[in-house]
This record gives structure tokens, sequence and C-alpha cells, in this order.
């Protein structure tokens, strides 16, 4: 599995579960390239492809979080 799938499975295995719920910030880019041990390019395209699927926003200037149910799939995939 490439790694950013890694980090996407992981993040939203911890979303679905509930460990991160609607309206809290997912790990910045740096913890994630610390904690997975990746570069940030790897770490920003796993959130990239969390917020394809509606599972995450980003905030510009303030960070990324995890979205509300009822606001999934409303943006285009």
């Amino acid at each position: 599995m490439a790694p950013y799938r890694r980090i996407a499975a992981d993040l939203r295995a911890r979303i679905e579960s509930g460990e991160l719920r609607p309206g809290e910030q997912v790990p910045t880019v740096r913890e994630l390239c610390a904690t997975f041990e990746v570069g940030r390019n790897t770490a920003l395209r796993a959130l990239k492809l969390l917020q394809a699927d509606g599972l995450v926003r980003v905030e510009q200037g303030w960070g990324t979080f995890v979205t509300d149910p009822s606001e999934r799939g409303t943006e285009p995939s």
C-alpha cells in the first residue's frame, strides 16, 4: 500500500471509530510526517484524499478538520 494511502486509511479509521470527531482538527502535516516518517508531499496527498472523500475540510490558516456526517458527500469527487 502506498504510504499516502496508509496514512489516509489510518485517519479514516480514526474518524469512523469516533476517535476523531466532527469539528476536531486532524494531525497537522508536520505531525503526520513525523508519525509516519514520510515527506510533506506524501502527508498532503493523504489529506487531499480524505478531503476528496468529504471526511475532512481545510480551513485556510487554521488547519484541517473532520467534517460533520451531514456535510459529507456535498463536494464533488
